[in-house]
Formats: structure tokens, sequence, C-alpha cells
């Protein structure tokens, strides 16, 4: 090679190392910005509790601010489009329950594809909190399936949408205990609050009611879980009222994603910045206050997951004849 050609060669290296450089530093440097944190749904429900209480702590670990958005709407469509279809740069992220992953795209038509999101964390599995109205005047679950079996069609369950975690709990709960009621989506289940203070709506199963059971303001009739909750003693596990739900609760969850081709350093990043998280006593004392257990898995096993629990509730969908649209 002639002087001149090595020089030129060496030259073009130079440019190539000059131009890999930033891109490696960008790499390096990532969180260089505040992250947002999409909830698909509204403000004070189950996910949105979940994604403050992770999102403070983690922007701690990370070293840069989280900021949650509540972008309701569509069953958790809207949120689950707009992360979608943002760049895969690891700084607009997604919090979502079973129902916007594994659940609704497989019951209905929905403005995102599932495969369009990736894992990153598994956060938290929902404890179920059965929790009646107490215009109902009963006590026990017992009591209200003796009831609901005098009146069929004639009570009502609120979820937080259609194909949503709740709206199956109510159809694979009210066909265990051998019932018939009526479903009444809500945008989110906040909204559903004042109906069942009412007793316009006579049942509901997610989460964020527990601590309106322990104001007495409604009746929890069932706890979900392999032990009775320390706020609510009184009342019974599914087990103990003579419900088996393992293989239905097992799948419930809060998890994090990212889009697809977001790096995989980056999702291993923010995987392990979940983890030391959910590690926090903090963590666990403040879910379990809003009745949610803690429970991490890293970005690889949590993609095993997802991909289990979809095909799991696809089957449970054609079982249960449960049609969307």
């Amino acid at each position: 090679m002639t002087i001149g050609r090595r020089t030129a060669t060496l030259a073009a290296l130079g440019s190539l190392a000059a131009l890999a450089a930033p891109a490696a530093r960008a790499q390096q440097a990532w969180p260089a910005k505040p992250i947002r944190l999409i909830v698909p749904y509204g403000p004070g429900g189950s996910a949105d509790q979940v994604a403050r209480l992770y999102a403070e702590k983690m922007s701690g670990v990370l070293g840069q601010q989280i900021i949650v958005e509540d972008k309701p709407g569509a069953s958790g469509g809207v949120g689950a489009q707009m992360v979608a279809t943002s760049p895969p740069d690891g700084y607009t992220l997604l919090l979502a329950p079973t129902a916007v992953l594994a659940i609704t795209p497989f019951a209905r038509k929905v403005p995102y594809n599932p495969d369009d999101l990736v894992a990153v964390s598994r956060l938290s599995t929902p404890i179920l909190v059965v929790t009646l109205t107490n215009a109902l005047g009963v006590k026990t679950w017992a009591e209200f399936v003796a009831l609901a079996k005098q009146n069929p069609g004639k009570f009502w369950f609120g979820s937080s949408g259609l194909g949503t975690i709740t709206h199956l709990t109510g159809e694979v709960l009210t066909r265990a205990a051998g019932i018939q009621m009526q479903h009444s989506p809500y945008k989110t289940i906040v909204d559903a609050t004042g109906d069942v203070f009412d007793g316009r709506i006579q049942m509901v199963f997610d989460p964020s009611f527990m601590p309106y059971a322990k104001a007495g303001k409604v009746r929890a009739v069932i706890v979900d879980g392999p032990v009775r909750l320390a706020d609510l003693p009184d009342t019974p596990t599914a087990a103990e009222a003579g419900l088996d739900l393992k293989g239905f609760r097992a799948r419930s969850w809060f998890g994090l994603f990212a889009p697809k081709g977001t790096p995989e350093p980056v999702l291993k990043r923010l995987s392990d910045a979940a983890g030391q998280t959910a590690a926090l006593p903090e963590i666990r004392e403040k879910l379990l206050m809003v009745a949610q257990n803690v429970e991490h898995q890293p970005y690889d096993k949590y993609a095993v997951q997802v991909r289990d629990d979809q095909a799991y509730f696809a089957k449970l969908l054609k079982e249960l004849d449960i049609k969307l649209e």
C-alpha cells in the first residue's frame, strides 16, 4: 500500500471512529433526560398508584426523573398506542395491567399491536378484593350468593373497561359461584365509586377499593391470597370461601413495557432499577396498603410470562364465549 493510500485509509478510519464515539457516549449516558411513564388509565386507580410508587424510587436509582402521565381511553388502548409508536430509546415507557398486553388485543380490535411493546419488568400482583355495596345489607360472600340466586340478572358488577382483568374476574367469579350478574364497564374504576356507594352497582373487584373497605364505605367479602390481609383480618380468603381462583389470579399483574426495538442494555438497566426498587421495604409496605404484592420479574423472564398469559387468556375468552365487539 502506498503512503497516500495508507494515509487516506487512516483518515477514513479516524472519521468512522469520530462518528461512532458520540453514539457510544450517548448509549453510555442513558438516561440523559427525564423519562415519561404512560399509564393508560385515569388517576387514582391501581395502575396509577403502582406507577407513582415505582416512579418516585426508580428516579433515584436511575438518576433521572420519571414523570407519570395518565392517558385513559379505549380500555387502555390510547396510552398503549402512544408508547407502541414512540421512538425505542427508553424515554417513553408504559405501565400496564394484564389486559392491555394479554387480554383485550385477543378479544377485539385495538388501536395498537401488542407485538410492538416489549417486556421490561413485572412490578406487582394485585390482590383480589371482592367488595360489595353496603346498600345490599349483606355481610358475607355466602349471603350475597344466596341473594343473587334469588335475583338472577338483577345485580351488576363494575369494571375498569371491556376486556380488562376486572371484567374477566367478574365473569370467572360469577360462573364459579353459579350466579348471573350484568357487567357495567367504566372508563376508569374510579368512575364506579359513586355508583357503588349509592348501590347502583353491587360489586367490584379492583384493589383500589380496599381503603374504602377499611373505612367501612363498602363491604369486603373475599380477598384472594394464601392468607388473610392484616388490614382486613375478618375477610376470608377465596379458598376459605370455597373458590379456587389460583390459575386465574396468578396471571394478574402490573408491568413495565417499552417500544419494540429498545436496546437491550436499556431494557436491562430499567429492569435492574425496577428490581432494586421492588426490594425496598417501603415499596412493599405501600403496595400492600393498596392491595398489591411486589413481584419483580426481569425483562427476559417476564417476556416469557406475557407470552404464556396471552395464550391462556385467548383460550379463556373462547371458553367463556366473551365477545367484546
